[in-house]
This record gives C-alpha cells, structure tokens and sequence, in this order.
C-alpha cells in the first residue's frame, strides 16, 4: 500500500511501529464509517434490473449478436445495449408502463359501453352485491392484472417469479374478500373501509403461515433476539406494495374541466399550508420524538397529502424500502374516526356545503376517504362531495412537486454526506498509535486495510444528476401522462365514465397494496417496536390536529368570505 506509507512514522514494513500503526488506522475507520455506511447501504433501493450487455462482452469470442430473422432477440439485444431508452427491465418503470396500457384499455371500453365492476351494498346476503352485469368483466379483470403485474416482475428478475401465480391469487382473493365486506351496508356505514380490511387480512395470514418467531440460530446465548420468519419464496414474490400502490396513482386521472371553476379556491385550501406543514411535522418528528428522518417524512407527507400514494412517492424519492408500511397501516386505521366525525361537527356548527366539502378533501387522507365523509354529511345537491373530490384531486398534483423536492434536498443531503466522510478519513489516517497487538498478523493488517479500501471505494462520490434520477419516483411521470392523455385525447362526453372505471381499476390495485402490507406486519415484531409505534401514532394525531384546524380555516375564507 504504497499511498499508505506516507503517513506513518516508519517506511519499513517490518518495523513494528509501521505495523502497528498500519493495524490501528486499518481498525479505525471501518469502525468509524460502520453506522454511516450501513445508512447509506439500507437506503439505496435495491435493484433487479438485468445486467445490460456491454461494449467489452459484444466483443468477447462468445457472444453471437443476433440473427437479422430474429426481430424479438434483436430488439432485446438493443434494449440491453441501452437500457436508458426504456425502462421496460427496472422495476421503477413499470408501474408506467402497466397503467397507462390499462388506461387504454379503459378507454376502449367505455367507447364501446362496457361499465366497470363495483360491488353493490348487501344487508344480510353477501351473493346480492354480485348480481350485476357488469361484475362479470371482472372473470377479465382479475387475470389480466395478474397478467401485467407478472411480465413486471418476470421482466425485472425477480426471485421465485415462476411461482408468482400462487402468491398473487392468495392476495387477489384476500383484495376480493375485503371489497366484499367492505360493501355490506352497516360495515359500509360505519366507513370501515376495504383498506382496513385487506390489512387485517393480510396481517393474520402472515402470522399464521409462519407462526410467531423463530429463536436467533446466531449463538447460543439465552433470551437472544427472535428472528422474524420470512413467507414462502411464492408468496413473497407477489407481494409487491409498492408497484401496486404506484400503479394505482398512474391510473388516477385528473380532468382539468371539473378542476376549472373551483381551481383557485381549492389551490388556495390546498396548497397553501400544506407543504409549509409537511416539512415543519417531518423536522418536528426528528427533532422532538426522536424517529428517524425518513420515517418522520414519509409519515408527514401521508398525513398531509394523501395518504398510501404519497407514503409511497416519498419512500420512492428516498429510497427508504418499506418503511412507508408502518404509517400507512396507522394512516389506514386512523382515519376512520376523521371520516366519521368530521360530517357531524360540520352539521353541528352549521358551515355551508361548500366549506364542509373543502374541509373533508383538504384534510382527509385519502380520495376514497373523503368521498365517504362528504356523503355522511348528505347536503341535497350533493355539493359537499364535489367540492371534497376537487380539493382532494388538487391537493393529489403536490404528490409530483412534493416528491422530487424531496428528492432533490435528499440527494444534496447524501452528496453532503458522502463528501464530509471521505475528507475526515486522511485526518484518521495521520493518527498514530505505537501499540502492537502481537496476535495480530500481517494478513489481519491486508484483511483491514482491504476493508478499510472498500469502505472509502463505497464512499466515491456518485454524480449528482445520476443519483437525483435514481431518487426520483418515475410514476410519477406515468401519472402526467395519464392527465394530459385523459383531458386531450379522451372525449369530453366519456370523460366521467373513463373517470369513474379508471379509479374502480386503480382501487383494486390499491387493496392488494393494502394486502401486501398487512403480509409485512408481524405481532411479535409489533411488540418490539412498540415505541416506534406509539411515537408514529403520536406524530399522525398532531399532525391530523393542526391539519383539521388550519384546513378549516383555509376552508371557510376561500369558500364562505370569496
């Protein structure tokens, strides 16, 4: 090592002073860098993409490029070669690709009159929801998601993707279960909606199929940690949160002509304090009760924004997993008495139909959510729910602008990091220690300083605009899309329709989100991160608080003083 050499009091490598101090810089800075390296392993999104074929392999005896008959092999090649011209083999891409083929298929469908699927409310006969024609095309449907979430997994490389079928009919049963009991007309009363369903569902089958915990095979000592058994490969592998949630975003159309007459006052409810809260409820999570930032960010953003598909756009834009699953089953649960009580204090303190409107999109999670609080407020000319959807479907447009912020100031921060590390390991390197540890050998020394090499190789700078883009959540592209499609090409005439069908088909895609998080919770894991619990639960309730109250506020001066 001979840029070591410098730095040390002795050149001689048999000098025990060398050694010495070669063995304790080696010792060092692994140990210094552990924490911050580990951090930024954890939140780098792992990647299944094929490895694409470079100019040095088209080189090698080999490789045999592809006959000119072979269109497919040739094109695969090519997209190999360049993987940057589509995102067909990266998981992140996807979700594009998928809902916007479903988009026009829903299109088509409503050109030609074919409604979607929605189960009707049911009393005491649950087969009395499935008594319409238009549940049938859900013998289609049902496949050909299946269909479309399997190319995305086989094309990424997913492990075990030859037995996705099993695992995404188990969780597409489970989605079919939840809408179904979600429909019953007292359940339905009472907002216990599909999402709370689908996780209590996914939660118990989970704790079910692998039993608790297993004991840690990692010594022997007693009272060790328990380890989490893992689900079967084949279940596993369909449990993919993010790609449905993200999915069902794409598939959320926003049309500029409902927007248009209330636009202004719902941006003024919307927009205006909302990102000022988002940021202040993150610092204050971090800060104050102590949870991790990202988490703190995920959670604010869920809570401010709108919900699951917000958790998920954050988490995308920070590369943060899952730890989106926890605030979103907290969202999930605790928005049930929002839902429930915002209508009745709204009646109480007599706001007009268009305030209470404003008030449930501005400050209720999610679209669905707010939908049910404006019908339990019930106002004769149904204003209350129209003005609820505005507001909601405009305060749904921050999810792109919130979310590549987020990945902006992220990617600095990392980059930040990155560069502080790096510029403190001469500063370790030049310190010297004269004690020799005689049990120590030459090869510990190589085997340290050769850790020592890869952690500084960990730390080489990544050129920014290529991070930022890894960071930057492409459904969110997927989603523009959509809107420009839908408010350019799809007639204005069919436009509630395609609406209304595109949001039935983005809803399931939602619920076996809400499935796959429940396949991701634990009750023994539950107990042990009770705290982390309490403390998410804590952060949600002040910030549903200050949202209600200042959404009021927002509410009543667009809606009731303009």
């Amino acid at each position: 090592m001979p840029t070591l050499h410098c730095v040390f009091q002795s050149s001689d490598p048999e000098s025990p002073t060398f050694k010495a101090s070669k063995l304790n810089a080696a010792s060092r800075i692994p140990s210094l860098m552990d924490t911050e390296l580990s951090d930024l392993a954890l939140s780098r999104k792992p990647s299944n993409k094929h490895v694409p074929v470079t100019e040095d392999e088209l080189d090698l005896p080999g490789y045999k490029e592809p006959s000119s008959q072979n269109c497919l092999g040739r094109t695969r090649a090519f997209l190999q070669r360049h993987p940057w011209l589509m995102g067909w083999n990266h998981e992140d891409w996807w979700p594009c690709w998928i809902g916007l083929f479903l988009f026009f298929l829903v299109s088509v469908s409503v050109h030609y009159s074919i409604e979607g699927a929605h189960f009707q409310p049911w009393t005491s006969n649950p087969f009395d929801s499935l008594h319409t024609r238009p549940n049938l095309g859900l013998i289609v449907l049902a496949p050909l998601q299946g269909l479309l979430v399997f190319l995305a997994v086989y094309a990424t490389g997913a492990k075990n993707w030859r037995e996705f079928y099993k695992g995404f009919m188990v969780i597409y049963a489970l989605s079919f279960l939840s809408k179904w009991l979600a429909s019953q007309k007292n359940i339905k009363s009472a907002s216990i909606g599909d999402s709370i369903w689908a996780i209590l569902f996914g939660t118990l089958l989970r704790n079910i199929m692998t039993g608790g915990s297993t004991p840690s095979t990692s010594g022997t000592t007693p009272g060790a940690a328990a380890q989490s058994r893992p689900l079967p490969g084949w279940l596993k592998v369909a449990q993919q949160t993010e790609l449905y949630i993200a999915i069902s975003l794409v598939l959320l159309c926003i049309d500029v002509a409902v927007l248009r007459p209330l636009a202004p006052r719902a941006l003024f409810v919307s927009w205006v304090d909302t990102p000022t809260l988002f940021i202040f409820v993150a610092i204050m999570g971090s800060a104050w009760l102590r949870i991790d930032l990202q988490t703190a960010i995920i959670m604010s953003g869920a809570t401010f924004i709108c919900g699951s598909s917000a958790a998920i756009a954050l988490s995308s834009s920070l590369a943060a997993g899952s730890k989106a699953d926890l605030p979103i089953a907290i969202i999930s649960v605790f928005t049930i008495p929002s839902i429930i009580a915002l209508p009745y204090i709204a009646k109480a303190i007599g706001i007009s139909a268009q305030v209470a409107g404003a008030w449930f999109g501005g400050c209720i999670d999610s679209t669905g959510a707010v939908i049910a609080a404006a019908a339990i407020y019930g106002d004769p000319g149904n204003v209350a729910v129209e003005t609820s959807a505005v507001v909601k479907m405009v305060q749904n447009v921050l999810i792109g602008p919130i979310s590549v912020g987020v990945a902006v100031a992220w990617t600095h921060r990392e980059q930040r990091r990155r560069r502080a590390m790096r510029s403190s390991v001469p500063e370790e390197l030049t310190e010297r220690d004269t004690t020799i540890d005689n049990n120590d050998s030459s090869d510990a020394v190589r085997g340290r300083l050769s850790r020592t090499e890869s952690s500084l190789s960990s730390l080489k700078p990544i050129p920014y605009r290529t991070l930022l883009w890894q960071r930057f959540p492409k459904f969110v592209l997927g989603f523009i899309m959509t809107a420009v499609l839908f408010n350019t090409v799809v007639p204005l005439k069919d436009r509630p329709k395609v609406n209304s069908f595109s949001f039935m088909v983005g809803e399931w895609f939602s619920t076996m989100s809400f499935v796959s998080i429940g396949l991701g919770l634990q009750f023994h894991e539950l107990r042990r991160e009770a705290r982390m619990l309490l403390k998410l639960t804590t952060l949600y309730a002040a910030a549903q608080l200050v949202d209600i109250l200042s959404t009021f506020g927002l509410a009543y001066v667009a809606f009731e003083l303009f």
